[in-house]
């Protein structure tokens, strides 16, 4: 009975050593995931723009935590929701350099953009050029 009980008193020492680090790699996951989803939408909103032969705006909603493609009319092309639902985003915890940028036909985007997202200690920035070339780095 004596082993019995060692054993659980060291697995409980164990799992409770664990859990931080077990957050710690979820939160990184989190900005990893949101980083890539990112990516992924404002890759698109280049092809959106020249496959309608018309310009699409990038936009960013602090108060709802929503990055958006949409047209000027004001047709949304894709939303990402960056809040604590899905992401684990704090408010504050994402900011854009510029918003809403204009993304035309002709390949260019009308200035460039810089996202950066950070969840408990973990930071991801996303640069996109003028061209539509995005990078996603490490931040310190």
């Amino acid at each position: 009975m004596l082993e019995l009980l060692l054993v659980v008193v060291i697995g409980g020492m164990m799992a409770k050593l664990s859990m931080g680090r077990i957050h710690d790699l979820m939160s990184q996951q989190r900005v990893n995931h949101a980083a890539t989803a990112i990516q992924n939408d404002l890759e698109a909103a280049f092809q959106i723009a020249a496959r309608n032969r018309r310009p699409v705006q990038i936009e960013w909603n602090a108060a709802t935590q929503q990055l958006a493609i949409k047209g000027r009319s004001g047709t949304y092309y894709r939303k990402i929701n960056l809040g604590q639902q899905a992401y684990g985003f704090a408010a504050g915890a994402v900011t854009v350099s510029t918003t809403p940028l204009d993304v035309y036909p002709n390949g260019m985007a009308a200035s460039d953009l810089t996202i950066t997202l950070t969840s408990n200690g973990f930071s991801k920035r996303l640069q996109m050029s003028q061209a539509g070339l995005v990078h996603v780095v490490p931040y310190p």
